[in-house]
């Protein structure tokens, strides 16, 4: 009898033990998260009053010359802004509104900088853009007026988000950055037939079922097989249908989206602590290639990369089989853990969109005759690029070096194959 209570209070005392350990391990996870999303919610508020600066800023001004440096600043601050937005918890149709805002803000200040739409024109629209952003910023103070405060977790903002009833702030504001985008940013007829393709009316694959779209996570996640899981659909009104899965396992939280047509993966976000040690990069990409592979996606190539102190960041271009030209507009993103290697992140947004190529003749092209005396080419490829009507262009990729003045510049050209148009011009160093 003695022994049995022994064996009672023993087990007793291991489980209040193991519960306090596992509570003080969410308790840690929580914090952690807490601090991330504070702090994207906080850089992303600063960037967002910069941003109006720099647009009433540029209405300063007539001479293309001055108006250059907040030109390219609300280019730079509306992709930073995308970035950070992109990593919070927040209402999705908020979230696909205000990227979309961003998105035209800023190609729009990037085709005013090249010249590309007269003075009146942009300064008529970013007129408009500094009353709507003045009149959101007040609004998006009090919809995140303390999103994060008073030990509010992360499990309680993504139900939110999941809850049938969306917060009426979020989708208020949704609905003012959608009418913003209509008046600021009208449509032109080529920009309808781009929204087309970015509401994936081209797949033609077969529907799937909510069981095949959770199988179809398992598989390419079987790590997660013990996950606590929900699955929730796309809305009606939403630009496609797409499966939402979201996923709780230990110390990861995150979600995955796949199209309701063909089960394409689109997204994916985990969040969970970092470890220890580094992996080489060459076999993080390895790792990324693989990956892709697995969900199918054959005709990529890897780009370019960057990293920071936990992650790797990678970015893959779409080939065209019959050009052998790379399409940037039809990319994927992936982020992957340096301790391990596991895929923490996936854009495939825009490969899945992919872009319709026209036929395009491809005249000879002499770097001699192009380029003035002292010009170097570095390297030579073929690449696709949208012109100002936003029509996908086949172009000689280059990379060239030209010494002046004592210093050697290095420049990314595309220069259209059919025209000789110089679509692109990029200073690298």
């Amino acid at each position: 009898m003695k022994k049995l209570i022994f064996v009672l209070a023993y087990t007793a005392a291991a489980l209040a033990i193991f519960s306090w350990s596992a509570s003080a391990k969410n308790e840690r996870l929580t914090l952690l998260l807490n601090g991330q999303y504070t702090d994207k919610l906080t850089e992303a508020t600063e960037q967002m009053n910069e941003l109006e600066q720099e647009v009433r800023k540029v209405l300063l001004y007539q001479d293309q010359t001055a108006a250059e440096e907040p030109l390219g600043n609300i280019w730079r601050l509306s992709s930073e802004i995308r970035n950070n937005i992109s990593s919070l918890p927040l209402d999705r149709e908020f979230s696909s509104e205000w990227m979309n805002y961003l998105t035209r803000l800023g190609d729009y200040a990037d085709l005013a900088s090249t010249g590309a739409i007269p003075q009146e024109k942009w300064g008529k629209a970013l007129g408009n853009a500094a009353a709507n952003l003045d009149q959101f910023s007040t609004e998006w103070s009090s919809a995140t007026q303390g999103m994060f405060a008073g030990g509010t977790g992360p499990e309680k903002w993504f139900a939110q988000v999941e809850s049938e009833k969306p917060d009426k702030r979020w989708a208020d504001l949704g609905q003012a950055v959608k009418t913003y985008s209509e008046s600021d940013f009208p449509l032109t007829a080529s920009e309808h037939d781009e929204q087309k393709k970015k509401d994936l009316e081209h797949l033609e694959d077969q529907p799937i079922s909510r069981d095949d779209a959770l199988s179809r996570f398992k598989k390419l996640f079987p790590e997660y097989e013990g996950a606590t899981v929900h699955v929730s659909e796309s809305e009606p009104d939403a630009p496609y249908p797409f499966y939402h899965i979201r996923f709780q396992d230990g110390a990861r939280i995150g979600y995955a989206d796949f199209t309701v047509r063909g089960g394409h993966l689109l997204s994916l976000l985990v969040e969970r602590p970092s470890g220890k040690g580094t992996m080489p990069e060459a076999e993080i990409r390895k790792l990324a290639e693989d990956f892709l592979r697995e969900l199918g996606y054959e005709d990529l190539v890897y780009e370019e990369s960057r990293e920071n102190s936990h992650f790797w960041h990678l970015s893959f271009v779409r080939i065209d089989p019959d050009t052998g030209g790379k399409v940037f507009a039809d990319g994927v993103q992936a982020k992957l853990a340096k301790d391990n290697g596991e895929v923490l992140g996936v854009n495939a947004m825009e490969y899945i969109q992919k872009e319709v190529l026209e036929a395009q003749p491809v005249k000879p092209f002499d770097p001699e005759e192009f380029f003035t005396d002292g010009t170097q080419v570095q390297s030579e490829e073929l690449g696709y690029t949208a012109n100002r009507e936003l029509v996908q262009r086949l172009c000689h990729l280059l990379v060239v070096t030209k010494k002046t003045g004592g210093r050697t510049d290095t420049y990314r050209l595309m220069v259209d194959t059919e025209t000789g148009e110089v679509l692109k011009s990029e200073l690298l160093r």
